[in-house]
Protein backbone atom coordinates (compact mmCIF):
# COMPACT_ATOMS: atom_id res chain seq x y z
CA UNK A 1 0.00 0.00 0.00
CA UNK A 2 3.08 2.37 0.93
CA UNK A 3 4.47 1.27 -2.43
CA UNK A 4 1.53 2.23 -4.43
CA UNK A 5 1.07 5.50 -2.38
CA UNK A 6 4.36 6.19 -3.55
CA UNK A 7 4.19 5.56 -7.55
CA UNK A 8 1.46 7.64 -6.99
CA UNK A 9 2.89 10.59 -5.69
CA UNK A 10 5.66 10.61 -8.21
CA UNK A 11 3.22 10.52 -11.06
CA UNK A 12 2.02 13.76 -9.91
CA UNK A 13 5.42 15.27 -9.50
CA UNK A 14 6.19 14.03 -13.07
CA UNK A 15 3.79 14.44 -14.82
CA UNK A 16 4.54 16.86 -17.15
CA UNK A 17 7.69 14.15 -18.11
CA UNK A 18 4.94 11.68 -18.71
CA UNK A 19 3.00 13.57 -21.01
CA UNK A 20 5.76 13.99 -23.15
CA UNK A 21 6.67 10.44 -23.43
CA UNK A 22 2.55 9.67 -23.95
CA UNK A 23 3.15 10.63 -28.00
CA UNK A 24 5.95 8.15 -28.47
CA UNK A 25 3.78 5.66 -26.29
CA UNK A 26 0.67 6.12 -28.44
CA UNK A 27 2.75 6.06 -31.75
CA UNK A 28 4.32 2.41 -30.47
CA UNK A 29 1.49 1.26 -29.87
CA UNK A 30 -0.19 1.38 -32.60
CA UNK A 31 2.18 0.81 -35.29
CA UNK A 32 4.53 -1.88 -32.96
CA UNK A 33 2.27 -3.69 -31.00
CA UNK A 34 -1.14 -4.04 -32.84
CA UNK A 35 0.35 -5.25 -35.91
CA UNK A 36 1.56 -8.35 -33.66
CA UNK A 37 -2.12 -9.95 -34.62
CA UNK A 38 -1.33 -9.58 -38.18
CA UNK A 39 1.69 -12.61 -37.43
CA UNK A 40 -1.20 -14.74 -37.44
CA UNK A 41 -1.35 -14.18 -41.28
CA UNK A 42 2.09 -16.90 -41.21
CA UNK A 43 0.25 -19.90 -39.70
CA UNK A 44 -2.63 -19.28 -42.23
CA UNK A 45 -3.52 -20.14 -45.87
CA UNK A 46 -4.21 -16.69 -46.24
CA UNK A 47 -6.68 -15.58 -48.99
CA UNK A 48 -7.58 -11.65 -49.37
CA UNK A 49 -11.27 -12.41 -50.59
CA UNK A 50 -12.07 -14.50 -48.02
CA UNK A 51 -10.18 -12.22 -45.03
CA UNK A 52 -8.07 -12.73 -42.21
CA UNK A 53 -11.02 -14.45 -40.23
CA UNK A 54 -12.10 -16.87 -42.77
CA UNK A 55 -8.81 -17.82 -44.49
CA UNK A 56 -8.15 -21.68 -43.33
CA UNK A 57 -5.06 -22.27 -41.12
CA UNK A 58 -1.89 -23.95 -43.26
CA UNK A 59 -1.16 -27.52 -43.34
CA UNK A 60 1.15 -29.41 -40.66
CA UNK A 61 -0.35 -27.39 -37.86
CA UNK A 62 -0.07 -23.79 -39.34
CA UNK A 63 3.33 -24.25 -39.96
CA UNK A 64 3.46 -25.05 -43.78
CA UNK A 65 4.46 -21.57 -44.73
CA UNK A 66 7.24 -21.39 -42.11
CA UNK A 67 8.56 -25.15 -43.30
CA UNK A 68 8.56 -23.43 -47.31
CA UNK A 69 11.26 -20.71 -45.97
CA UNK A 70 13.59 -23.72 -45.86
CA UNK A 71 13.11 -24.98 -48.87
CA UNK A 72 13.11 -22.19 -50.89
CA UNK A 73 15.87 -21.36 -53.17
CA UNK A 74 15.08 -17.40 -53.22
CA UNK A 75 14.19 -17.28 -49.95
CA UNK A 76 16.92 -18.97 -48.20
CA UNK A 77 19.45 -16.85 -50.44
CA UNK A 78 17.92 -13.85 -48.94
CA UNK A 79 18.79 -15.01 -45.75
CA UNK A 80 22.14 -15.93 -46.50
CA UNK A 81 22.36 -12.39 -48.22
CA UNK A 82 21.10 -10.32 -45.02
CA UNK A 83 23.50 -12.55 -42.79
CA UNK A 84 25.99 -11.78 -45.18
CA UNK A 85 25.58 -8.01 -45.54
CA UNK A 86 24.55 -7.52 -42.24
CA UNK A 87 28.00 -8.94 -40.75
CA UNK A 88 29.91 -6.67 -43.00
CA UNK A 89 28.13 -3.77 -41.93
CA UNK A 90 28.69 -4.95 -38.08
CA UNK A 91 32.00 -5.46 -38.51
CA UNK A 92 32.94 -2.09 -40.31
CA UNK A 93 30.53 0.49 -38.87
CA UNK A 94 30.44 -1.00 -35.34
CA UNK A 95 34.14 -0.23 -34.91
CA UNK A 96 34.37 2.76 -37.12
CA UNK A 97 32.32 5.60 -34.85
CA UNK A 98 34.56 4.37 -32.03
CA UNK A 99 38.03 5.16 -33.74
CA UNK A 100 36.71 8.30 -34.85
CA UNK A 101 35.43 9.56 -31.62
CA UNK A 102 38.82 8.62 -30.24
CA UNK A 103 40.46 10.73 -32.83
CA UNK A 104 38.01 14.02 -31.97
CA UNK A 105 38.80 13.22 -28.71
CA UNK A 106 42.37 14.38 -29.13
CA UNK A 107 41.72 17.29 -31.15
CA UNK A 108 41.76 20.59 -28.75
CA UNK A 109 38.45 22.47 -28.69
CA UNK A 110 38.24 24.82 -31.68
CA UNK A 111 36.75 25.49 -35.20
CA UNK A 112 38.69 22.30 -36.68
CA UNK A 113 37.42 20.37 -33.89
CA UNK A 114 33.54 21.24 -34.27
CA UNK A 115 33.78 21.77 -38.68
CA UNK A 116 34.99 18.42 -38.52
CA UNK A 117 32.62 17.04 -36.25
CA UNK A 118 29.67 18.56 -37.89
CA UNK A 119 31.10 17.27 -41.54
CA UNK A 120 31.34 13.56 -40.79
CA UNK A 121 26.96 13.67 -39.47
CA UNK A 122 25.92 16.08 -41.50
CA UNK A 123 24.90 12.73 -43.80
CA UNK A 124 22.89 11.17 -40.94
CA UNK A 125 19.81 13.72 -42.00
CA UNK A 126 19.53 13.17 -45.71
CA UNK A 127 16.65 10.56 -46.35
CA UNK A 128 18.06 7.32 -47.76
CA UNK A 129 15.74 8.33 -50.77
CA UNK A 130 18.29 11.31 -51.34
CA UNK A 131 21.53 9.10 -50.67
CA UNK A 132 20.18 6.38 -53.53
CA UNK A 133 19.98 9.16 -55.87
CA UNK A 134 24.01 10.77 -54.92
CA UNK A 135 25.09 7.93 -55.71
CA UNK A 136 23.10 7.45 -58.74
CA UNK A 137 24.77 10.67 -59.72
CA UNK A 138 28.59 10.56 -58.74
CA UNK A 139 28.77 6.81 -60.11
CA UNK A 140 26.87 7.41 -62.92
CA UNK A 141 28.95 6.86 -66.55
CA UNK A 142 28.89 10.85 -66.96
CA UNK A 143 29.05 10.73 -63.18
CA UNK A 144 32.16 13.20 -61.19
CA UNK A 145 34.09 9.26 -59.96
CA UNK A 146 34.47 8.60 -64.04
CA UNK A 147 34.96 12.23 -64.76
CA UNK A 148 37.75 12.46 -62.09
CA UNK A 149 39.46 9.11 -63.17
CA UNK A 150 39.54 9.87 -66.52
CA UNK A 151 41.62 13.26 -65.61
CA UNK A 152 44.45 10.91 -65.03
CA UNK A 153 44.00 8.76 -67.66
CA UNK A 154 41.83 9.91 -70.57
CA UNK A 155 42.19 6.62 -73.04
CA UNK A 156 40.23 4.76 -69.91
CA UNK A 157 36.87 3.77 -70.91
CA UNK A 158 33.88 5.27 -68.50
CA UNK A 159 32.39 2.22 -66.38
CA UNK A 160 28.94 2.24 -65.37
CA UNK A 161 29.59 1.21 -61.65
CA UNK A 162 25.80 0.11 -60.24
CA UNK A 163 25.54 -2.11 -63.01
CA UNK A 164 28.43 -4.42 -61.66
CA UNK A 165 27.66 -6.99 -59.34
CA UNK A 166 30.98 -7.60 -57.81
CA UNK A 167 30.89 -3.33 -57.03
CA UNK A 168 26.95 -3.85 -55.29
CA UNK A 169 27.75 -5.02 -51.74
CA UNK A 170 30.89 -2.71 -51.37
CA UNK A 171 28.97 0.51 -52.20
CA UNK A 172 26.48 -0.81 -49.58
CA UNK A 173 28.83 -0.96 -46.71
CA UNK A 174 30.91 2.32 -47.74
CA UNK A 175 27.61 4.27 -48.55
CA UNK A 176 26.07 2.79 -45.24
CA UNK A 177 29.38 3.72 -43.13
CA UNK A 178 29.55 7.31 -44.70
CA UNK A 179 25.83 8.54 -43.38
CA UNK A 180 26.49 6.87 -39.96
CA UNK A 181 29.47 7.12 -38.73
CA UNK A 182 29.52 10.69 -37.81
CA UNK A 183 25.64 10.38 -36.18
CA UNK A 184 27.31 7.11 -33.95
CA UNK A 185 30.59 8.62 -32.87
CA UNK A 186 28.51 11.72 -30.86
CA UNK A 187 27.56 8.61 -28.43
CA UNK A 188 31.10 7.63 -27.60
CA UNK A 189 31.86 10.98 -27.87
CA UNK A 190 29.68 11.78 -24.36
CA UNK A 191 30.19 8.79 -23.14
CA UNK A 192 34.51 9.73 -23.02
CA UNK A 193 33.31 13.18 -21.59
CA UNK A 194 31.91 11.60 -18.84
CA UNK A 195 35.47 10.33 -17.97
CA UNK A 196 36.97 11.89 -15.24
CA UNK A 197 39.69 14.24 -16.01
CA UNK A 198 41.73 13.42 -12.71
CA UNK A 199 42.18 9.84 -14.55
CA UNK A 200 44.26 11.66 -17.33
CA UNK A 201 46.25 13.89 -14.99
CA UNK A 202 47.46 11.06 -12.99
CA UNK A 203 48.71 8.95 -15.76
CA UNK A 204 50.47 12.29 -17.26
CA UNK A 205 51.83 12.67 -14.18
CA UNK A 206 52.92 8.65 -14.02
CA UNK A 207 54.30 9.38 -17.20
CA UNK A 208 52.08 7.43 -19.42
CA UNK A 209 51.61 8.95 -23.08
CA UNK A 210 48.72 9.69 -25.18
CA UNK A 211 47.98 5.74 -26.50
CA UNK A 212 48.19 4.28 -22.83
CA UNK A 213 46.07 6.75 -21.85
CA UNK A 214 43.84 5.76 -24.15
CA UNK A 215 44.18 1.55 -23.74
CA UNK A 216 44.18 1.86 -20.36
CA UNK A 217 41.44 4.96 -19.22
CA UNK A 218 39.68 5.82 -22.31
CA UNK A 219 38.33 2.26 -24.05
CA UNK A 220 37.92 0.47 -20.60
CA UNK A 221 35.63 3.66 -19.62
CA UNK A 222 33.90 2.88 -22.58
CA UNK A 223 33.35 -0.51 -21.95
CA UNK A 224 29.60 -0.76 -20.84
CA UNK A 225 28.31 1.81 -24.32
CA UNK A 226 30.33 -0.64 -26.62
CA UNK A 227 28.24 -4.11 -24.80
CA UNK A 228 25.03 -2.23 -24.99
CA UNK A 229 25.46 -1.10 -28.71
CA UNK A 230 27.11 -4.21 -29.48
CA UNK A 231 24.03 -6.30 -27.94
CA UNK A 232 21.64 -4.27 -29.90
CA UNK A 233 23.93 -4.45 -33.28
CA UNK A 234 23.73 -8.25 -32.83
CA UNK A 235 19.73 -8.40 -32.47
CA UNK A 236 19.71 -6.55 -35.82
CA UNK A 237 21.63 -9.10 -37.67
CA UNK A 238 19.11 -9.76 -40.06
CA UNK A 239 17.72 -6.30 -40.30
CA UNK A 240 18.86 -5.06 -43.41
CA UNK A 241 18.44 -1.27 -44.89
CA UNK A 242 15.70 -1.89 -47.09
CA UNK A 243 15.92 1.84 -48.92
CA UNK A 244 19.38 1.56 -49.59
CA UNK A 245 19.35 -2.11 -51.06
CA UNK A 246 16.25 -1.98 -52.91
CA UNK A 247 17.04 1.64 -54.40
CA UNK A 248 20.14 0.66 -55.91
CA UNK A 249 18.93 -2.51 -57.40
CA UNK A 250 18.62 -2.59 -60.84
CA UNK A 251 18.13 -5.18 -63.72
CA UNK A 252 21.52 -6.19 -63.99
CA UNK A 253 22.21 -6.82 -60.17
CA UNK A 254 20.79 -9.97 -58.94
CA UNK A 255 21.34 -9.57 -54.87
CA UNK A 256 18.07 -9.93 -52.47
CA UNK A 257 18.11 -9.52 -48.94
CA UNK A 258 15.00 -10.06 -46.52
CA UNK A 259 13.74 -7.44 -46.51
CA UNK A 260 13.08 -6.85 -50.71
CA UNK A 261 11.76 -9.80 -50.76
CA UNK A 262 9.18 -9.42 -48.06
CA UNK A 263 8.02 -6.62 -50.07
CA UNK A 264 8.17 -7.78 -53.53
CA UNK A 265 6.22 -11.23 -52.12
CA UNK A 266 4.14 -9.26 -50.29
CA UNK A 267 2.92 -6.43 -51.25
CA UNK A 268 3.82 -7.14 -55.30
CA UNK A 269 2.95 -10.52 -55.57
CA UNK A 270 0.69 -10.51 -53.06
CA UNK A 271 1.77 -13.67 -51.16
CA UNK A 272 1.45 -12.19 -47.72
CA UNK A 273 1.57 -15.64 -45.98
CA UNK A 274 5.08 -16.35 -47.24
CA UNK A 275 6.37 -12.36 -46.47
CA UNK A 276 4.72 -12.60 -43.29
CA UNK A 277 6.13 -16.13 -42.31
CA UNK A 278 9.42 -15.01 -43.05
CA UNK A 279 9.34 -11.54 -41.34
CA UNK A 280 8.22 -14.14 -38.32
CA UNK A 281 11.20 -16.16 -38.99
CA UNK A 282 13.59 -13.00 -38.85
CA UNK A 283 11.76 -12.09 -36.09
CA UNK A 284 12.51 -14.89 -33.93
CA UNK A 285 16.02 -15.26 -34.88
CA UNK A 286 16.91 -11.62 -33.65
CA UNK A 287 15.38 -12.34 -30.54
CA UNK A 288 17.12 -15.40 -30.10
CA UNK A 289 20.79 -13.26 -31.14
CA UNK A 290 19.77 -10.62 -28.65
CA UNK A 291 19.03 -12.79 -25.83
CA UNK A 292 22.36 -14.81 -26.85
CA UNK A 293 24.55 -11.77 -27.32
CA UNK A 294 22.93 -10.35 -23.73
CA UNK A 295 23.62 -13.85 -21.81
CA UNK A 296 27.22 -14.32 -22.96
CA UNK A 297 27.91 -10.35 -22.21
CA UNK A 298 26.61 -10.68 -18.71
CA UNK A 299 28.37 -13.93 -18.36
CA UNK A 300 31.50 -12.60 -19.57
CA UNK A 301 31.40 -8.69 -18.60
CA UNK A 302 29.01 -8.94 -16.41
CA UNK A 303 27.05 -6.70 -18.37
CA UNK A 304 23.25 -6.90 -19.50
CA UNK A 305 20.67 -4.97 -20.78
CA UNK A 306 17.98 -7.18 -19.99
Amino acid sequence: MLRKKSLLLEAKRSWMVYLMILPAFVFTFIFSYIPIAGLATAFKDYNIFRGFWGSPWADNYGFANIINIFYNRMLMESITNTIYLSVLNLAIDFPAPIILALMLNEFKAGVFKKTTQTISYMPYFLSWITVVGLVGIFFARYGPVNDILNLFDPARQRELYLSQQEFFVPMLVVVNLWKNIGWNSIIYISAISSIDPQLYEAATVDGAGKWRQMMNITLPGLTMTMVVLFVLNIGGLLASNFELVYGLQNPFINFEVIDTVIYKQGLMGRNYATATALGFVRGMIALALTLGANFVSKRINRISII
